[in-house]
């Protein structure tokens, strides 16, 4: 084996490692350029569904605020238990939600809140929205909208894109 160059100077065996490590620093980019898509899809599925689990603990912790309240009574003057109306207890669930979720719409979402008193079925506007002996289940529901870049990686219909529906519900027991 020749240990020249074409100078004629001899060439130590670090020479050889040298030009094998230009070879590999190109691989190496060619590697990353190839495995950067996958990371970036992974970190931003991550990041989203994290976005996700906080609007679901906000609109569970609205739900079990809404109803707490609602079972909740004061007495009038003869005392008879006095409860809150539905529109009231729908307006602590949306009001405590307000500025809690995280959404990316271009609009503003806002949650829907069902209220269902257990002896009288579904109560809205000015009904008290819980009565002796009844229980009351407070359902809400929010629709997330995804960050915009999943967009581009969502496989679904345009009318689905990035579109999940949360919902919570809690039951309480009128006091």
């Amino acid at each position: 084996m020749n240990n020249r160059n074409r100078g004629g100077a001899l060439r130590g065996p670090s020479a050889g490692r040298r030009a094998r490590r230009r070879d590999q620093r190109g691989a190496a980019v060619v590697e990353f350029a190839l495995i950067l898509p996958l990371l970036l899809l992974i970190f931003f599925a991550i990041v989203e569904f994290g976005f996700i689990l906080y609007d679901k603990t906000a609109i569970t912790s609205a739900s079990r605020a809404a109803v707490r309240q609602a079972v909740a009574f004061g007495e009038n003057s003869t005392g008879t238990p006095v409860y809150l109306t539905a529109s009231t207890v729908q307006g602590i669930a949306q009001n405590g939600l307000s500025t809690m979720l995280i959404n990316f719409a271009s609009g503003t979402t806002t949650p829907g809140v069902t209220i269902t008193n257990s002896s009288s079925g579904t109560v809205t506007g000015s009904t008290q929205a819980c009565s002796t002996g009844a229980s009351v289940t407070v359902a809400v529901s929010y629709t997330f909208t995804g960050l915009a870049l999943g967009g581009l990686f969502n496989p679904l219909p345009a009318a689905l894109k990035n579109a999940l529906t949360l919902t919570s519900s809690t039951t309480m027991s009128c006091e």
